[in-house]
């Protein structure tokens, strides 16, 4: 994870570094963006069911003053319509990623999602807290947003889902991009299948622009995923910690247990994947992390939005039913100077690989490939001709791994 490319952004300096390895568990991420027409079904079950309420135009929990989603009689940029009965989009952007909706109601409809489809709720709405032991729907965490980003693209590692190409701006909805969309009242959002490198017509998407048609290009990256790169940020479970990459655990990443403190003085949650509105390329880098506090004029939220992921475990009563790691791996000394000692003690006999990464993620020495028996084992990895830096040691026993960060100073 992180910025490969050397990019600073000098409003949050340095929070796309130290690069470091992470291991994900497979999981489904939603092709698309969730859409207005999505979420509009969701409001209206909610509400048939007595969840949610419309104060002061704005749509909450029953009781609650969390804001779940703001209407389109609170401001015209969102799409979603409420006349005092039900819910309905209110424009020609029923297929385009919803927008005005709120972090607290993004996690909402998850866990409406995972209750109809039969799936286990991940999140607690009062809190906010996720239980990842569960197998229903949520919001992405920042590592698997980024894995998912880069559509399994890793050497090199591209700045953008598709590659490096920065000079084609029909390959995503990005500021300037000249779609027909870009014209009108905002919000200047696509719809969530658009850039698919296919000819578009006027006469089947009825848009604002005055082009009969557009020629998109192929923004889809090698997962299929559509809009990782621009159309609107999307929200992540994690909350934004500038510097979290320095302590962010090897294996599924969570997110920290709180934020750094934006201006009014409060954590608030990341987003990933850019935007319409503003920024070279709409601030669409694949690493590119920020809070969202940061939005648009007036901190309107008229380019936010979601997509949605969940574990791939087949089991239904929990996606974690692993047993815990019982092997761990360490070295010593640490920080060290020419060699280190990585000792390990095994259960029982295992298939063993011992690995070296650098901070890039490059493979930099095989110590172990075998079949060990069980015991205290015990390797040497000399770093004569490596410089200066973190390196990270990777233990594959059977089906468990376990790693540890080494310091090499010279």
């Amino acid at each position: 994870m992180g910025d490969h490319y050397g990019y600073n952004d000098p409003t949050h300096p340095s929070d796309e570094i130290p690069l470091h390895m992470v291991r994900l568990d497979s999981l489904y991420m939603a092709t698309y963006l969730t859409t207005n027409q999505q979420y509009c079904d969701y409001l209206n079950s909610a509400k048939l069911k007595g969840l949610i309420e419309v104060r002061n135009k704005k749509v909450y929990a029953v009781g609650d003053t969390t804001v779940y989603y703001l209407t389109n009689q609170f401001l015209s940029y969102y799409s979603i319509s409420w006349n005092g009965t039900t819910f309905s989009v209110a424009d020609f952007r029923a297929n385009h990623p919803v927008v005005g909706v709120q972090w607290a109601g993004a996690v909402a409809y998850c866990n409406w999602l995972s209750q109809g489809n039969g799936l286990s709720t991940c999140y607690t709405l009062s809190t906010g807290n996720c239980d990842f032991t569960k197998n229903g729907y949520r919001l992405p965490t920042e590592a698997e947003w980024e894995f998912a980003g880069r559509g399994g693209n890793y050497n090199p590692y591209y700045i953008f889902p598709w590659g490096n190409d920065t000079i084609n701006h029909s390959i995503a909805n990005w500021p300037g991009s000249g779609d027909p969309y870009e014209t009108g009242p905002y919000p200047w959002t696509t719809p969530v299948d658009f850039y698919d490198g296919k000819l578009k017509l006027k006469s089947t998407y009825n848009w604002p622009g005055s082009q009969t048609s557009y020629q998109t290009a192929n923004g889809v990256n090698a997962y299929g995923l559509y809009d990782m790169s621009g159309n609107v940020w999307e929200f992540i479970n994690d909350w934004y910690l500038t510097n979290y990459y320095a302590a962010s655990p090897y294996l599924n990443p969570p997110g920290p247990t709180s934020g750094s403190l934006m201006p009014d003085g409060k954590p608030c949650r990341g987003m990933r994947g850019g935007n319409w509105w503003s920024g070279t390329n709409g601030w669409s880098r694949v690493s590119n992390r920020d809070p969202s506090y940061y939005r648009g004029p007036g901190n309107d939220w008229f380019h936010v939005g979601f997509r949605v992921a969940r574990y791939a475990h087949r089991n239904t009563t929990g996606i974690n039913d692993v047993a815990a790691s019982t092997i761990h791996v360490e070295n010593s000394p640490n920080p060290f100077n020419t060699e280190t000692a990585i000792s390990y003690t095994l259960p029982g006999e295992e298939k063993v690989t011992v690995k070296v990464f650098n901070a890039l993620g490059h493979e930099m020495a095989t110590l172990v490939d075998e079949t060990q028996n069980e015991g205290v084992h015990t390797v040497h990895w000399s770093s004569q001709n490596q410089s200066a830096g973190i390196y990270l040691c990777q233990l594959m026993a059977g089906n468990q791994h376990s790693s540890i960060k080494m310091v090499l100073i010279k």
